[in-house]
């Protein structure tokens, strides 16, 4: 009776029988220890898997949208010497001064001021400089992404993006180096918007290493289908250079029509695999720069209160120096005045269109069965190039003369199409990891007109063209993604008054 009233279970034969319940007991079914195992498992599985696809229970780690957030970055400090040559010409004109300025008085009857010329004899020394650069790619979906850079600089110019140090500790510039959209529908085509890097296969005998485009390009990368070894590509691209001003005459009712520079390029080529320590790359382009060459403006009374010319947007928006150019207004003497007493603010313009064929290869390979050698050739030539009808238009080249006399004659003009580079690197060609490095030298030449000055290199014979010489560098990483390097780059003219200059730059870099 005991245990019955207290509602103990009573052992009955071999088997085991719970008493009657009464009311207001609750009956508990015995669930077996295996089966409460799985349940805790199953329901421990569903919150984990939960916490993951949420991003709430996991250490390290964001919600979905910052993981498509990639950052990028690079840092350099440079120390940087100017060395001129001792028997340089003094005289050498700054044409892109001229222009920035709005034009120069070159009639001496009227301006007894020297023309803006180039810095040709005076070293510079211990020359500060920096560069910093930082990104953001965003993922927006499986095909499709958007870019934005800045980047430091000294000014606007589109080929490099280096600033330099003092100034009397002013706050530096940051500009906008790119701003894209790229989107690849297949795994063989990427088609890119906006201004972004150059999508060309390229060294900077042609183009700035820091030269970032404006516009539309297509790059198409396939491998050969019965030879996964051989990957044909090609870059299809229209890149808007410079626009007419939308008021362009400002002081005038009559505004001009639309001359928009633009550049179309084309590129083909084949990276080919050769084995395990060989591979040849080589590309053959053509870069068709339209609405670049310079023409002299219709009759322009400035002396009646005109502002401007018809054909001062012809000039060019940068310039560095080296290509052939020609007077571009067309100047009406004043009748009030004596004869030559009339002012002559003159801007400057292209002398020759341009239209380039660039032929480049590159071999990688290694020697001694360990160490890395590449061989880099180029070869362009400016199709457009013809000096008949430079001197047949109605403003005659005025630079490029082996005379400085202002009685330089067609037989005195010297320039050419033609520019050239060979280039030795040995070891990696980009350090990453700590202890590996380089050493390279190079060779250039560039005639004045072989390419536009305005988007080669800007360190070698300090920008521009008709210069020749060779660069000498070497890099050591002394962490991972932080390596030393050193340049030493000889150059001069090759056509002209003597103008040598060598330049050498000391860096500490580092990516990110």
């Amino acid at each position: 009776r005991a245990a019955r009233g207290s509602g103990a279970a009573v052992v009955a034969g071999t088997g085991v029988v719970n008493p009657p319940t009464q009311p207001g007991d609750v009956a508990v079914p015995y669930v077996p220890q295996l089966v409460r195992d799985q349940i805790r498992d199953q329901v421990k599985q569903e919150v984990i898997a939960q916490a993951k696809a949420e991003n709430w229970a996991q250490p390290n780690t964001f919600p979905d949208w910052v993981s498509r957030i990639k950052l990028d970055g690079d840092m350099r400090v440079r120390d940087e010497y100017h060395f001129y040559g001792s028997r340089n010409a003094n005289n050498v004109t700054n044409f892109a001064a001229i222009n920035q300025g709005g034009g120069f008085d070159i009639n001496p009857n009227t301006n007894t001021t020297q023309l803006p010329t180039q810095n040709t004899t005076q070293n510079r020394n211990n020359l500060l400089r920096y560069r910093a650069r930082l990104g953001v790619t965003a993922t927006l979906s499986d095909d499709m992404i958007a870019g934005l850079q800045l980047a430091s600089g000294n000014d606007n110019g589109p080929v490099s993006t280096t600033g330099t140090a003092g100034g009397g500790w002013g706050k530096k510039n940051i500009w906008l180096n790119k701003a894209f959209f790229a989107y690849r529908p297949t795994p063989w085509l990427n088609l890119t918007a906006g201004r972004f890097d150059n999508p060309f296969f390229k060294s900077d005998l042609v183009f700035s290493d820091d030269l970032m485009m404006d516009g539309l390009a297509a790059n198409l990368r396939h491998a050969l289908p019965w030879n996964p070894d051989v990957t044909l590509f090609g870059t299809l691209g229209v890149f808007p250079i410079q626009y007419t001003s939308e008021n362009f005459p400002s002081n005038s009712t009559d505004k001009a029509g639309s001359d928009t520079k633009w550049m179309f390029g084309a590129q083909f080529g084949a990276d080919w695999k050769i084995d395990a320590k060989n591979r040849l790359r080589g590309a053959v382009a053509y870069y068709d720069f339209q609405n670049m060459r310079g023409t002299l403006s219709s009759p322009c009374a400035l002396y009646l209160g005109a502002t401007s010319c018809s054909t001062d947007n012809e000039a060019p928006a940068f310039m560095q120096g080296g290509n052939t150019l020609i007077a571009l207004r067309n100047i009406v003497q004043n009748p009030n005045l004596a004869p030559g007493m009339t002012p002559q603010p003159q801007l400057f313009g292209l002398a020759y269109n341009y239209r380039l064929l660039d032929l480049k290869a590159q071999w990688d390979t290694v020697v001694a069965d360990r160490i890395k050698l590449r061989l880099d050739g180029e070869y362009v030539r400016n199709l457009a190039y013809n000096d008949n009808k430079a001197f047949a238009a109605a403003s005659l080249p005025v630079n490029n003369y082996e005379s400085t006399s202002v009685n330089a004659t067609r037989a005195d003009y010297r320039s050419g199409p033609n520019g050239f580079l060979a280039k030795a690197t040995i070891g990696e060609p980009e350090p990453r990891e700590k202890g590996q490095w380089n050493f390279s030298i190079a060779y250039k030449y560039l005639q004045p007109d072989a390419v536009l000055d305005a988007f080669n290199d800007p360190d070698f014979h300090l920008g521009g063209t008709n210069a020749r010489g060779y660069v000498i560098g070497a890099a050591y990483a002394v962490a991972r993604d932080t390596w030393v390097s050193a340049r030493y780059l000889s150059s001069k003219e090759v056509y002209g008054p003597p103008v040598s200059i060598d330049v050498l730059q000391l860096e500490l870099n580092a990516r990110f």
